[in-house]
């Protein structure tokens, strides 16, 4: 198994938050915040319908198994990290990157949720923003991609705020049902960060990353 541990040391901050990996019982209350709502139960933003388990009695051990298993099997060429999103220390969501050929593909995938108690406010703008710095200037991507399942404008405001292009639309079945989901990118040339990037502790991480 690949030593993970300098994971843990990587930490990214903007003026109001910080995202950094967390411990168990980081990852437990994540649990309760997202247990607590993250969307309305007649509306399903993600393309893998995970919330939707968030009543059953197993949630707690699948979430934690969850997060778990990415550390477990990371490899440089083929990683998803979730970062846990802290606002003046009140944990308030998660941001995760992803990719596949990273050595090779320089290219970075994001998706993110924040609990509903916290939405409205910009977190998600600003968390997402944080990964883009990280992702462009920490890893040397060449593009980030992500996308929105049609209906959640507020995942796609936050994509249009930040410069994403779409490229395409596909078909996704969260719960059985067909939805278009709204393929985007970025391009390391076309982005600016709005606010201040504070990285730290990720050069010991570079490799793991698949980055040198």
């Amino acid at each position: 198994m690949i030593d993970v541990a300098p994971l843990f040391d990587v930490r990214v901050r903007t003026p109001r938050l910080e995202l950094r990996l967390g411990t168990p019982d980081d990852i437990d209350e994540l649990g309760r915040l997202a247990q607590r709502g993250i969307h309305p139960p007649q509306k399903m933003p993600f393309a893998v319908a995970w919330s939707d388990r968030i009543a059953e009695p197993t949630f707690p051990d699948e979430f934690r198994a969850y997060h778990s298993g990415l550390l477990a099997s990371w490899k440089p060429d083929s990683w998803r990290i979730d970062f846990l999103v802290w606002e003046q220390g009140a944990l308030v969501g998660a941001q995760g990157i992803s990719s596949e050929n990273f050595p090779a593909e320089r290219t970075v995938e994001t998706g993110s949720w924040v609990g509903a108690a916290h939405q409205g406010r910009g977190i998600g703008t600003e968390m997402r923003a944080a990964m883009l710095e990280l992702i462009f200037g920490g890893l040397g991507a060449v593009a980030a991609t992500s996308g929105w399942l049609e209906g959640n404008r507020a995942s796609a405001r936050v994509s249009e705020k930040l410069g994403y292009l779409e490229t395409g639309i596909r078909e996704m079945r969260p719960r059985d049902v067909p939805v278009p989901h709204h393929d985007l990118r970025l391009d390391r040339e076309d982005w600016i960060s709005p606010i201040p990037v504070e990285i730290n502790g990720l050069e010991p991480a570079l490799s793991l990353f698949g980055a040198v």
